[in-house]
């Protein structure tokens, strides 16, 4: 019985020692889907295996992230605009990384490759709601699938184009990706989303954006001289000023590796 015992004493001792030997630390983020999806799937995987630090994943929009930041349910979030002032005066802390370009898209079937910025303005406004009115289908109604109103890809096209309120019968998507789903699977819609959600997908057609007479494609060169007009900073947020393995993590993210998969992702480098 006292072999037994030991036995299992030394088992118990060997299995604790290989616990720790794998056990990690772990930080939080909460925050933009865009984020999410493009990089920290990637950024996590290759942040544990330089730096042993575990990194827990939820998403949903920016302004969720700031709230769960805020209530202390996470240790860092992810979003695609400045924090506002009131949101600094509570303590926030913001660190841009990386710029986002909005891809403006449509269903496969629209024969449409390319659009106006004026076009496109008065589709938000509801001045044109009628495809047949841009260059497309006689008499087929735009149907607009936009990102979740609290989302920062929403809330920077309002402000970038001024309108209040997208016109009636404007559907949103419960994450800003999914704008993608939603366009895929109606003929004469119209959405945005990030470029990097959408450069690689074939299901549906990212169109060309035309401005002052000239198209201007989604590259790295027209994002930097600033010729596309749709493009947002992307930043991570903080309560206070970086510390710990989060610190190390936003360092991660601005070197060479953190580049490339921001580069890999169809980001774009301030």
């Amino acid at each position: 019985m006292l072999r037994k015992v030991l036995g299992l004493s030394v088992l118990f001792g060997i299995l604790m020692l290989v616990g720790t030997a794998f056990a990690t630390d772990t930080i939080r983020y909460h925050g933009s889907s865009t984020i999410l999806r493009a990089i920290m799937y990637k950024t996590a995987l290759e942040f544990q295996k330089q730096e042993g630090v575990h990194i827990d994943l939820k998403g949903k929009s920016t302004g969720v992230g700031i709230e769960k930041l805020l209530a202390g349910e996470c240790d860092f979030a992810g979003g695609g605009r400045p924090l506002k002032d009131k949101e600094k005066n509570q303590g926030l802390s913001e660190v841009k990384l990386f710029i986002d370009a909005y891809a403006i898209i449509v269903n496969n079937t629209c024969p449409l490759d390319h659009l106006k910025t004026s076009d496109f303005k008065d589709i938000m406004f509801g001045n044109i709601s009628s495809w047949g009115d841009v260059g497309g289908a006689a008499r087929s109604k735009i149907k607009i699938y936009s990102p979740p109103q609290k989302s920062a890809h929403y809330k920077n096209l309002k402000k970038l184009l001024g309108f209040k309120e997208l016109p009636v019968g404007s559907k949103y998507a419960d994450m800003t990706p999914s704008v993608l789903l939603k366009v895929k699977d109606y003929p004469t819609s119209i959405g945005w989303l990030s470029y990097a959600n959408a450069a690689q997908n074939k299901s549906v057609k990212i169109l060309e954006i035309v401005q002052d007479d000239v198209r201007v494609g989604i590259n790295q060169e027209n994002i930097t001289l600033g010729k596309y007009p749709y493009s947002q900073g992307m930043y991570f947020y903080t309560k206070g000023e970086p510390t710990g393995n989060v610190k190390k993590l936003l360092n991660f993210i601005k070197s060479p590796k953190g580049d490339a998969i921001i580069k890999n992702a169809h980001f774009f480098l301030p």
